[in-house]
Order: C-alpha cells, then structure tokens, then sequence
C-alpha cells in the first residue's frame, strides 16, 4: 500500500511539473515592457542596471523570506525536536571544535566556480568579443548574446530551430563541440564551471553560517526522485514539439542573462529559482538532483578522464563519505570490490575524500593520476582535542 501511495504520490508531482512547464509562459514573474538591451561595461555601475537586477532582487528577497517561513512551520509543527536541538547546542562537548585548514582542493574548486561564473555571465561585457560556435552543455543560457561562451541547453531544448538555423558543418560542429566537452569534463561541468552549482553552494555556506539544521535525504527519496528527473529530461527535449517553452520554465534563467543586467522577461523560472535557492538552502545541491542537462552529461560518466577511485582495504565503511555527498551516492562506501567509484551522479566536488577519515581510501584522478587523495590528519586538523568542560567545573 505504501509503495502504491508513493507512486501515486510521484505521479501527481510529475503531471504538476508537466502542466506548470507547458503553461509557463503564463505565468509571468517580470516582465520588462522594454525591448531587450545588453549592458556594456561603461553603463555596468549605472542605475538603468540595477533596474536590470530588480529580477534577481527579488528573487533573493523572496528567497529570504520564504526560508524564514519554512523553519517557522517547521518549529510550529515540531516544536519538541526545536526544543531538543536548543539544549543540544547549549551543553558542552567532550570535543572543542576548531575551524580546520581548507584543503587546497577546496579552495581552488571555489576559484573555478566564481571565476568561471564571473567570466560566462559578464565575460562578453568586458572583453567585448563571444566564442561562437564553441558550445558547452552548461554555463551561459543562450537567451543572453553579450555572453564569452555559448551553451548548448537552448538548442538541445528546441531541436528544431537548430535544424532550421544552422546548416549541415553548424549542426555537426554543434554536436561535436558539445559532446566534446561533456565526453572530456563529464560532470565535473556542474562541481566546478556552473553558475547554478555556484549560487547553490553559497546558499549551503548560509545555512550553516546561521547554524539552520538542514534536510537529510534517504535513499528512497533519492529513489523517487528517479522520475522526476526523466520528466524533467521529456520536457527538455520534447516541449517545444508541443508547443511549450522549457525556457520560461528552466530557473537558470534568472541566473545568467539577469545577472549579467539583460532586460528580459522572466516567467514561471523566477519562481522556479525560488523554488531551487530555498531547496538547496535546506538540500545541498539540490537541483543538481533533479537537473536534466547534468544527468545527460554524467551519462558520459565511464568515458570521462575524471574518476572517484577507492582503496576497498583501506575503506572502512564507516558511511562518512556518504553522509558528505551532496548527491547521496551511497556505493562510494558500500562497494567492496571495484576500485572504480564513479557514478553518473557524481559532480567532482571532492566532499566524499575530503570527509574520509583513512588514508588513501578514496581519491579523485583525472587519467589514472590522483590529484586529491583522502587524508586522516586532513579529516582530524578540523579537530582540536579537550577536556570536557563538566569535568573541568568539577
């Protein structure tokens, strides 16, 4: 009965994705009345370009406010647990907590991801020129033309434009340049370049700035999850055969031409960028989860030079890198025999080696040549050892 009620319950859930996705043009979130105006860079710090933001503005501000509304209920409807969790925090712990050196893995992933977010959103403002021709399957949203890189998503979600406008060497060079990059890359793409994964980190930064307990997800949710990400994938490929706009409907909209101060029409993704800010802020990486390009991009997971490799004697199965993976990729500890750990979730973030506790037990490789190696005095320099404060007022 259980699993019949769950796939009922899935079900709606898709046909309302589908219906908001069809009708999302009905749905407008802003609407500019001006025709489209790109910004350059001596009009970057003017106030025409901040209206341009206003989008985005209030985007974050309901974003803000819609969190403040979720731990609210979340506190009315389980007022013990808040209870509990208070006293928690105000006892004393065996263990004083000290703030650990960031491994330079980690400092160096944020490098990338900002300053490749800074380069396909404002890149073509201030170096005045476009790749063209050369597509990634993420990055810049097509909908913005003052961008350095162009994207392949808007042509693989409206197949026939790309027919219509490209000719026979376009479309090749087309393909051939995006299968490229997601053949070499895979999804370290969405760990390490995507502006989306950028905004969605910084909301996990927040979250635990302001010490707001976040969602723990079970495999069975992740499991029921499995159809909504396909949903998610028909509609990318198959709206525009029936006449919707994926679009208007995608949240990456708000992320790209908004930013970088395009004055565009923003419609049902304004909510849906809501929507994913206020769910990363309580699920890491959450549309990451469901996102249709990168699930595409990590089916080329077994091609791609980027591996997560595991000393299966080293491992301990003490499920540490598997509470640290923002994806809740459980095989990571639970594979006993391939030395081969990786998955066509996986983003490359580096989470899982970063919290594993043995030596050696998981890295990540480009080639066969690991690059970042799981570490014990690592894992224990976020640590600092101390008496117990009860026993030390004793």
């Amino acid at each position: 009965m259980n699993k019949r009620r769950t796939r009922i319950i899935t079900g709606i859930i898709c046909l309302i994705i589908a219906v908001l996705a069809y009708f999302a043009e009905r749905f407008p979130f802003y609407v500019y009345e001006e025709e489209e105006l790109h910004t350059s860079l001596q009009q970057f710090f003017t106030v025409e370009h901040l209206v341009r933001l206003l989008p985005f503005l209030i985007v974050i501000v309901m974003t803000a406010v819609s969190i403040r509304i979720c731990i609210w209920i979340r506190g009315f409807l389980f007022p013990k647990d808040q209870r509990a969790r208070k006293e928690e925090k105000g006892k004393g712990r065996p263990v004083n907590l000290k703030k650990g050196k960031r491994p330079l893995f980690m400092t160096a992933r944020w490098i990338f991801m900002i300053a490749f977010s800074i380069l396909v959103m404002f890149g073509g403002i201030w170096f005045g020129f476009t790749l063209v021709g050369i597509d990634f399957p993420v990055l810049a949203c097509p909908t913005n033309r003052d961008q350095l890189i162009e994207s392949s998503c808007y042509f693989l979600s409206h197949l026939p434009v790309l027919f219509e406008e490209y000719s026979a060497g376009g479309i090749v060079l087309f393909f051939i340049s995006t299968i490229g990059f997601a053949l070499l890359l895979g999804r370290t793409i969405c760990g390490f370049l995507c502006p989306m994964g950028l905004l969605q980190d910084i909301m996990h930064v927040i979250r635990q700035k302001t010490r707001t307990e976040g969602i723990s997800m079970t495999q069975s949710l992740y499991r029921r999850l499995t159809p909504v990400k396909w949903l998610m994938i028909l509609l990318m490929f198959g709206l525009v055969f029936a006449g919707g706009e994926f679009c208007s409907f995608c949240p990456a909209l708000v992320t790209s031409p908004v930013l970088a101060g395009m004055k565009v029409s923003i419609y049902l993704s304004g909510f849906m960028m809501v929507f994913v800010l206020v769910g990363s802020f309580f699920k890491r990486r959450f549309w990451c989860n469901i996102c249709p390009l990168g699930y595409l991009i990590g089916l080329t997971h077994r091609i791609s030079p980027f591996r997560v490799k595991k000393d299966t004697v080293s491992c301990t199965e003490c499920g540490a890198c598997y509470e640290a993976c923002p994806m809740g990729i459980k095989m990571i500890y639970t594979e006993r025999e391939k030395t081969d750990v990786t998955d066509i979730n996986c983003i490359m973030c580096g989470e899982c080696v970063r919290s594993c506790p043995e030596d050696n037990a998981l890295a990540l490789a480009f080639a066969g040549k690991k690059f970042y190696t799981a570490s014990r005095a690592g894992v224990m320099s976020g640590f600092e050892c101390g008496s117990h404060p009860e026993k030390e007022m004793e």
